[in-house]
């Protein structure tokens, strides 16, 4: 290689490092992490979106009393702008429903589903949920 094909070989090598990087900060900074106060919970409930996780699935979001650790969560957004995270326990039976509005208010509605398909013991509470800058942030 010349000395030109060189500097034009680095100079392409920075440009895609650079790029890279770029396309990657946007995907870190999709991940978000809920702390919710919710009636009738002693402790914190924590929703984490991917990937912001401790987990390596890479698709779920996760909901629990630590951040990034818990049941695996789907995650919905409606068009008038809440979010609702379905809990699912570690057979994917759907166990609750977190739903979180705009202004960070908090419904959860949990029910259990025996093998015949009978909901049982439904219950709903409701909290106020606020964003943590991270993972670590939201550590106690």
């Amino acid at each position: 290689m010349t000395k030109v094909q060189m500097k034009q070989a680095r100079l392409v090598a920075l440009l895609v490092s650079f790029v890279g990087a770029q396309m990657l900060a946007p995907t870190l900074s999709l991940a978000d992490v809920l702390r919710c106060k919710i009636e009738g919970y002693d402790e914190n409930v924590y929703i984490t979106t991917s990937p912001d996780t401790n987990q390596n699935d890479g698709q779920y979001a996760r909901i629990g009393i630590s951040p990034g650790i818990g049941d695996r969560a789907i995650v919905f957004a409606d068009r008038m702008g809440a979010h609702v995270f379905v809990e699912l326990n570690t057979d994917g039976t759907p166990i609750g429903l977190l739903a979180v509005q705009k202004n960070m208010r908090v419904i959860k509605s949990n029910q259990t589903i025996d093998p015949s398909g009978t909901v049982l013991a439904p219950s709903q509470s409701a909290g106020v949920c606020t964003r943590c800058a991270g993972l670590r942030a939201c550590l106690p």
